[in-house]
């Protein structure tokens, strides 16, 4: 009769199947599965156990493995779901880092489903070792304030524009990189700056790239004036812009790098040069700003700094629970390209 494995017989081959099948004991197959480097295993005996492992279709019981070390390797991450260039890097930087840290990562959505359903108990069904929240400008504080009196410890950290002083959090102060945009601005001899943004964002006149900009044009007597689109795209940018047909601003003021790349196609729409006609200055850093006919001036977000900052504050409470908040503020830092220059 031909030999049968866990798997010929729909049977989940546990970890003493591949012990049997390798002909070396449970303990060092699990020394093996787990990657665990700080015992002495021979490279002979890991190739024998990872081959049982793949003939056998061995996978390793993720329940049974939280229920024993007491983590699952889990790290929840909340963030918008709307894509952008700079989302999409963030959670790229993200998920490398706790990649090479040997964690998985689960993505929600935890500030929409604040807003519309005024919970997070979604967000907080799966079981994680530690959240991370990234621009939750109202998950962060809900969480803050449902976690306020209760006596579950859940690791917690907030980063980017958006955070919450109850627990470690990575601000990046936006504000900041605002004020140093408009001052260079005014410096290349601009003095008409619009801000760009779309209404229905909430951003058109408040958050901190907006009150950065409001306060360097107050200071010096001049009219902060705004760029309402109607929605994000070059059409909406091109129809603003028509309207200020003759009365064009010096320079525009983006608040993120998509709009300020589509604004640069939209002014060649009207027949005009990004960075000759009207300066432009774009937000967050992204990739691709720097590339095209004419490279884009953008306040660049330390994404990598944030992301690493973060996790490192996240896993001193995963592995000290009960340890102090760590709190830090980073600044962003202005690239100046063709798009601004005088």
């Amino acid at each position: 009769m031909p030999r049968q494995s866990a798997r010929n017989l729909g049977v989940r081959p546990t970890r003493e199947d591949v012990a049997k099948r390798a002909n070396i004991s449970g303990t060092t197959v699990s020394r093996v599965l787990s990657g665990r480097l700080d015992f002495q295993i021979s490279p002979e005996v890991r190739e024998r156990v990872l081959q049982a492992a793949q003939e056998l279709g061995y996978t390793p019981n993720a329940a049974a493995k939280t229920l024993r070390s007491g983590r699952a390797d889990l790290i929840g991450f909340w963030m918008c779901l709307q894509y952008s260039r700079y989302r999409s890097q963030v959670v790229d930087e993200m998920q490398r880092i706790l990649f090479d840290e040997g964690l998985s990562m689960a993505v929600s959505d935890a500030d929409q489903e604040y807003l519309f359903h005024h919970t997070l108990d979604r967000a907080l069904r799966l079981q994680v070792d530690g959240i991370i929240a990234f621009d939750g400008f109202a998950a962060a504080a809900a969480f803050a304030q449902r976690h306020k009196h209760s006596k579950v410890h859940v690791p917690f950290v907030s980063m980017g524009a958006y955070w919450t002083e109850a627990y470690s959090y990575v601000a990046v102060d936006l504000k900041a990189g605002a004020i140093e945009a408009t001052e260079h601005l005014l410096n290349t001899g601009r003095r008409r700056i619009s801000y760009l943004a779309p209404g229905t964002s909430g951003l058109l006149t408040d958050g901190d790239r907006y009150e950065g900009f409001r306060d360097v044009m107050v200071r010096e007597g001049l009219e902060a004036e705004t760029i309402d689109i109607s929605a994000s795209t070059i059409d909406a940018i091109e129809d603003a812009l028509k309207e200020r047909k003759g009365r064009l601003p010096d320079a525009i003021l983006c608040v993120n790098d998509d709009l300020a790349m589509d604004a640069v196609l939209a002014l060649e729409r009207l027949g005009l040069q990004a960075g000759k006609d009207v300066a432009l200055v774009g937000f967050n850093g992204t990739e691709g700003t720097e590339r095209g006919a004419c490279p884009i001036t953008t306040v660049r977000q330390p994404i990598e700094e944030m992301c690493a900052t973060a996790y490192r504050f996240l896993k001193a409470q995963i592995d000290q629970p009960g340890s102090p908040p760590q709190q830090r503020t980073l600044k962003p830092t202005l690239i100046v390209r063709q798009s601004s220059l005088p």
